[in-house]
């Protein structure tokens, strides 16, 4: 299951809580009218329930909805996966290439 983070606080609640320690966390940042955030959706919401289920915590949040969260992390195109590890952002990636975010997802997971 993919949660939603609408705010910094949540942020931090999910980038400190003991059970995703040594998880990868990937957070997208996405818009309800951004094509291509809609075309990669379903396979990230996969991915959550199957593949990278054990080892990755998949996140988002909707830049409209929450934009403190954006702009915090400099968010600028959708989609934006930002990737952390130990609560350091670690990675990202900018733009829905579905095999090089499943990729780049399984290299730091």
């Amino acid at each position: 299951m993919v949660q939603t983070i609408s705010s910094i606080e949540d942020l931090q609640t999910e980038l400190q809580n003991e059970k995703n320690n040594d998880k990868l966390i990937v957070l997208d940042f996405f818009a309800t009218w951004c094509g291509p955030c809609v075309r990669v959706k379903p396979k990230i919401e996969d991915w959550s329930n199957n593949e990278f289920k054990d080892s990755v915590v998949f996140l988002k949040c909707d830049v409209d909805q929450a934009e403190a969260v954006s702009q915090e992390y400099n968010i600028e195109a959708m989609p934006t996966f930002v990737f952390f590890k130990n609560g350091k952002e670690i990675h990202r990636v900018v733009g829905a290439n579905v095999e090089q975010l499943k990729a780049d997802i399984a290299s730091r997971s």
